[in-house]
């Protein structure tokens, strides 16, 4: 699976020209690859890519609030789960609040399990926020920071109120509320 980290024009030349040098070319590039993509896979991304400051950074992992926006209505209590991959997957416990960067349609089969929602990034119409809405879970979306914030085991309440757009995270008292 490895050739997923391959750049398109040194495979192709690679398997054109069929020579020993640039195969090992190839290699080292795509080994290169992948070692950032490992290094890189688990950190938090920038909020906004063309101005991050050291106050940014400050800001998604302290203090007492983060914020988010409603995704779907409701209320619940749970034990958080952070989902970073579909690796995780099979761990999910039944009644967890699913913690992720963001969801597509491969997570569906997690929201049938889940209590609740969070996500890091995406808006009321995400996957992750029509999803909870299908299955009348509550979901707060785009809640900033989330993913460093929060850890598996923490108890917290979402409630993602009745469909108003800002809510917020509470940390000292490790709840989302309205």
């Amino acid at each position: 699976m490895d050739v997923f980290f391959a750049h398109y024009q040194a495979l192709r030349e690679a398997v054109e020209r069929d020579e020993p040098a640039l195969w090992s070319a190839l290699a080292n590039s795509i080994s290169e690859e992948k070692t950032s993509w490992l290094k890189h896979r688990d950190s938090t991304p920038a909020w906004n890519l063309s101005e991050v400051t050291a106050e940014d950074i400050a800001d998604s992992t302290s203090g007492d609030v983060l914020s988010g926006l409603a995704g779907s209505a409701g209320v619940a209590e749970g034990i958080v789960f952070v989902v970073r991959s579909p690796d995780d997957f099979a761990s999910f416990p039944k009644g967890a609040v699913l913690v992720a960067r963001t969801t597509n349609p491969a997570w569906t089969p997690l929201f049938y399990s889940a209590c609740a929602v969070i996500t890091e990034s995406g808006g009321p119409l995400s996957h992750g926020a029509v999803t909870a809405r299908e299955m009348q879970i509550p979901a707060v979306m785009s809640v900033r920071g989330v993913m460093a914030r929060l850890s598996n085991g923490q108890r917290v309440k979402v409630d993602a109120g009745t469909g108003g757009w800002r809510y917020w995270v509470n940390s000292r008292r490790n709840s989302l509320r309205q």
